[in-house]
């Protein structure tokens, strides 16, 4: 079966939400932003040996792929409309599982709603899933790393730690939660942890310029982890953000999800030294071995 015939295949799976022009011609052309909103645009990879194991599931594999893009999305407090998809295809890997792994982004994508614009399928000496999404938010309300200030609170979503080696493939992006507190205005600065607390807290805190204060009890932790593990291990695609000491009441009162709610510190002035509750911050760092 020719090259053309499989991705026809590997379409057939996924919503059919119409767009003036999808795949199959040399660009995509999309509807212009609604009025008032303003573009979010996002891209991702999933590599072998990296992210996966090629011994994991294809589908949970294609979930990954969509859901790390979804997760960013859901840190700004924006709505993903389209998506892009590229892949790297060694030579031996069975054509089936680019399927499966369609049809993982393809369950995912039915879920909110969203458009294959197009993408690529290259060789490759690895296999890895590159994903593009275009959406939009409302203008001026994106919610930014740098938006905290000193004396605001600071909440995860969920649980933490012990990601690897199967919680990391499946996980929920919280798009609900993350889309809900950019409509209530309730975050003041928000981003997804995918490095790990001790990697992505510190950014925020830098982004915002302001000091950290993590209370080691407070943190949220999966059954059998440590606080170690839940500072450090990474990919838990949890939401952490920042609330205005006036905000907090509002915020535990009417959050409407099931997924738990922690405040595990706060944020001082910049002048002032980190607290880390004797805990040592690392997280996953690409090029740190």
């Amino acid at each position: 079966m020719s090259e053309d015939l499989h991705i026809a295949r590997w379409l057939q799976q996924w919503p059919k939400i119409p767009l003036p022009v999808g795949p199959g011609d040399d660009c995509a052309v999309l509807p212009l932003c609604p009025e008032g909103q303003q573009l979010i645009w996002k891209t991702d990879a999933v590599v072998q040996d990296v992210h996966f194991k090629l011994s994991d599931s294809s589908r949970s594999i294609g979930h990954k792929a969509l859901a790390r893009v979804l997760s960013d999305f859901a840190a700004m407090g924006a709505t993903p409309q389209s998506i892009l998809v590229t892949l790297g295809v060694p030579e031996k890997l069975p054509l089936r599982r680019i399927g499966e792994a369609y049809r993982g982004m393809a369950t995912l994508a039915k879920e909110w709603k969203l458009s294959l614009a197009g993408g690529e399928t290259t060789r490759s000496k690895d296999w890895w899933i590159s994903i593009s999404g275009l959406g939009s938010v409302a203008k001026g309300k994106a919610i930014l790393r740098s938006g905290a200030q000193a004396g605001d609170f600071l909440f995860v979503t969920g649980k933490l730690g012990g990601s690897f080696p199967k919680r990391h493939l499946r996980f929920i992006p919280r798009l609900k939660e993350g889309l809900w507190l950019g409509r209530q205005g309730l975050a003041s600065a928000m981003m997804d942890l995918s490095d790990g607390l001790g990697k992505d807290l510190p950014r925020l805190a830098a982004a915002s310029k302001v000091s950290y204060r993590i209370e080691a009890a407070a943190l949220p932790l999966h059954r059998d982890c440590t606080v170690v593990q839940a500072i450090n291990d990474g990919e838990d695609y949890e939401l952490l953000f920042a609330v205005k000491p006036d905000s907090v009441t509002k915020l535990r009162r009417s959050w409407p999800f099931t997924t738990p709610l922690s405040c595990i510190g706060g944020l001082g002035k910049a002048t002032l030294p980190h607290v880390k509750d004797g805990l040592t911050f690392q997280g996953y760092d690409h090029f740190e071995k």
